[in-house]
């Protein structure tokens, strides 16, 4: 009885203390620019790149609009990997550039391409008007 306790106590308290995935990725990019380097195509490309970096945004915590651009050479390696604005923290950086490099395998291309991403992070909170008021004076 003892053990069964234990453990029911212990994955009460993992279960709440463990952490959602509620960051929210917004993709937008070029269609041609895409289909010309990615063989997969531009739906394929945003749901792979919002899949790179979701760990990194969940543990960076990131919100807002950034613009990320790279380089295709004819190759289809990846370089010159370039994130604005500029964060304090050059970790976070380091990090969306591995998620980027990962890519790198799905690219293709017979020329030299420039890439240019805008990306948003977000949070799933639900807007004011949806939630419960408890303290409604309605009776």
């Amino acid at each position: 009885m003892k053990k069964i306790l234990l453990i029911l106590t212990v994955s009460i308290f993992t279960f709440s203390f463990s952490q959602q995935n509620n960051t929210n990725i917004k993709v937008e990019v070029n269609k041609n620019q895409i289909e010309k380097v990615y063989p997969k195509g531009l739906d394929r490309f945003e749901k792979d790149l919002a899949g790179n970096l979701q760990y990194t945004a969940n543990e960076y915590q990131v919100l807002g609009d950034f613009k990320l651009n790279f380089t295709v050479d004819k190759n289809g390696k990846i370089s010159d990997i370039k994130i604005s604005p500029e964060v304090f923290d050059t970790s976070f950086e380091k990090e969306v550039k591995r998620d980027i490099s990962r890519m790198a395998k799905h690219f293709a291309s017979a020329q030299k391409e420039n890439i240019s991403v805008d990306l948003s992070f977000s949070r799933g909170y639900n807007p004011l008007d949806s939630r419960i008021n408890y303290a409604s004076s309605n009776k």
